[in-house]
């Protein structure tokens, strides 16, 4: 008699982010062409040309009375030589808002889950701040400016979703508008100054050392226009309580009558503020039938991101999902929509913190945005699965750390019946994990229980049996951390790590 118990075919009640195909890489995007109006639509995409950087460039290289930058993160080499050689040739007159708060800034590149290390990160960031007051740039500090943009002599403004960052500006996914209405450019360069006076950290200017200092923000009495209603194109933003992104981002669904495109970095708390996007998509699908598109990226590391993907997918949404997607919009029926630098966040962005965007209805810059989405969810190079079996993740869950199963599809297993039993309820749930010790050591990780799996010596057979007097977390909190915290290194992590698909059978 032979008893089987089938872990590949095990599935998890929630989704995850998966690799689409093995070696997948981004195809070019190629832009269409630049068309008259006063909004000229501009990107980041990987292996293309990179229209954000060029704009950028453009513009602080021809100012020719002041120059204002916001970036939450701020350091690639072109742009800060541009900013360097503007502030030469101005005597001064660059002004740059950033995040100062060190504590602040560090978490949030935690989040991003890149190569890089956080501290390290945060230490180039806090040196190039440094290089900017020492070759005389004014620098002030919001820790909840997470807009991004530069105004230019009050002529011209780029408006995006990209940090001005090697990332941003070389490699990950971006979009947004080159500005160069009149009316619209003085919006968003009074909107500067109202933020400048808002500050609350600067560094003292001239200095050559990263030098912060708090200082107490003041009103401002630079008016800035709101918004027109009707919405027209023109600029928006998330400031205090002036939620326009928001208002967008809702009227754009209301007005939607075939399809809506949606896309974000990431996805934090609609679950729980179902107003902000759940709602206002249930209803318009409600009404009538639509087809709802959501590119975001493939955050397996947060698990609120993963549960509102979760929750957008079991209400009707195609949710496309990349690893290198920053780019933000809501766009309905190809005609109506914005673009913006806020993320579908209930905790900054769409409610508070500072973000920036632009209202684009009928503009050919809105046309190019459907295009460069439609080409991103294509060549995609993730798919979100909402209820993925242990075999699926042991081949495609999207992360670092995961090694493939490194043994057979079907092992025989030695063990007495009870400890038999007992294993069998353990895994009648999923996650199953596995970890193979430095020394060698297998173990089987399922519900609050670890197994050790001794290699076999003869006829093929495995010895089973329950691990004594370890302690574990259990296997769904230690799926929770690997995927929290992938660069955790040390002297008692695993060999190897990952989802176990075996099929055990007991002879």
């Amino acid at each position: 008699m032979t008893d089987r118990i089938d872990l590949g075919g095990l599935t998890f009640d929630e989704g995850f982010f998966l690799l689409r195909d093995a070696g997948r890489t981004h195809g070019p995007y190629s832009p269409g062409e630049d068309a008259p109006g006063g909004y000229r639509h501009v990107f980041t995409y990987a292996g293309s040309r990179r229209t954000i950087k060029e704009a950028a460039l453009e513009l602080i290289g021809r100012a020719r009375d002041k120059v204002f930058v916001a970036s939450y993160l701020l350091g690639e080499t072109d742009l800060l030589e541009a900013l360097y050689a503007a502030a030469r040739r101005l005597r001064g007159g660059v002004y740059v808002i950033s995040e100062l708060s060190g504590q602040s800034l560090r978490r949030r590149l935690a989040e991003l889950e890149d190569e890089q290390d956080p501290d390290d990160a945060a230490r180039i960031q806090r040196k190039h701040f440094a290089e900017l007051t020492r070759r005389g740039i004014a620098v002030r500090g919001r820790p909840d400016c997470h807009a991004k943009f530069v105004v230019v002599d009050d002529r011209f403004a780029l408006i995006s979703s990209a940090n001005l960052d090697t990332n941003g500006l070389n490699r990950i996914g971006e979009n947004g508008v080159v500005v160069d209405e009149p009316a619209e450019v003085d919006r968003i360069a009074r909107f500067f100054v109202r933020l400048w006076h808002s500050c609350s950290y600067e560094m003292p200017p001239g200095s050559a050392t990263y030098s912060v200092q708090r200082r107490e923000p003041e009103p401002s009495s630079c008016r800035v226009p709101l918004p027109e209603k009707p919405p027209g194109p023109g600029v928006i933003w998330t400031h205090d309580d002036e939620r326009f992104i928001l208002d967008h981002l809702h009227d754009v669904i209301d007005q939607a009558r075939n399809s809506i495109l949606l896309a974000t970095f990431s996805l934090n708390g609609l679950v729980d503020r179902p107003e902000l996007l759940l709602g206002p998509l249930e209803r318009a699908m409600r009404r009538r039938p639509l087809q709802v598109d959501l590119l975001c990226r493939g955050r397996n590391n947060m698990a609120a991101h993963r549960a509102d993907a979760t929750a957008l997918a079991d209400l009707g949404v195609r949710v496309h999902a990349d690893s290198l997607n920053h780019a933000k919009g809501v766009i309905a029926d190809g005609g109506r929509g914005a673009l913006f630098s806020a993320n579908f966040d209930a905790a900054h962005g769409l409610l508070d913190g500072v973000e920036t965007g632009v209202r684009l209805d009928g503009r050919t810059a809105l046309d190019e945005a459907v295009r460069y989405f439609t080409h991103a969810m294509a060549e995609a190079d993730l798919s979100f699965a909402r209820r993925p079996t242990q075999k699926e993740m042991n081949s495609r869950l999207a992360a670092g750390w995961r090694k493939p199963w490194p043994f057979g599809t079907t092992l025989r297993i030695d063990c007495a019946e009870s400890a038999w039993r007992e294993f069998s309820a353990d895994v009648k749930r999923p996650p199953v994990l596995y970890t193979r010790e430095r020394g060698g050591r297998l173990l089987l990780h399922a519900g609050e229980a670890v197994w050790e799996l001794s290699e076999p010596r003869d006829r093929g057979t495995w010895r089973l049996t329950p691990l004594q007097g370890g302690s574990s977390p259990g296997a769904g909190a230690l799926l929770g951390n690997w995927l929290s915290r992938p660069r955790t290194r040390g002297t008692g992590d695993p060999e190897a790590r990952g989802i176990c698909p075996a099929v055990l059978e007991r002879r």
